[in-house]
């Protein structure tokens, strides 16, 4: 089996997988949300350790600026922003950046809903 750590892009059904293992310790990454804080505070993934609006990429990367090493998982909505916030990160040197393909929307784990 392919470690899901190691792909460059994951669907729902594999970050729902990572999650719980992470819950057991069998995993270690980062989930940053990249929406904006307003969509945030609608829904989210229960496990988002980070939120890092892709506007605001580039002012607030520093709160995961010693994370170069781990790995991270970005997450917007439908997978392109979080795409666009992979590509920033990589250019940033981070070493193992890996895109929720289709976002939030096709997460099939828990989401919590309001603040």
């Amino acid at each position: 089996m392919i470690k899901l750590i190691d792909k460059k892009e994951i669907n729902g059904e594999d970050l729902k997988e990572l999650l719980e293992l992470r819950k057991k310790n069998q995993a270690h990454f980062f989930l940053v949300d990249v929406r904006e804080e307003y969509e945030y505070n609608t829904s989210r993934i229960n496990g988002v350790d980070f939120l890092i609006p892709l506007s605001e990429l580039h002012d607030k990367v520093k709160k995961i600026e010693d994370k170069k090493e781990v790995p991270i998982v970005m997450q917007c909505k439908l997978g392109g922003r979080s795409q666009q916030a992979q590509r920033q990160l990589e250019l940033m040197g981070f070493k193992n950046v890996i895109n929720l393909a289709g976002g939030i929307t096709e997460y099939l784990g828990e989401i919590i809903y309001g603040n």
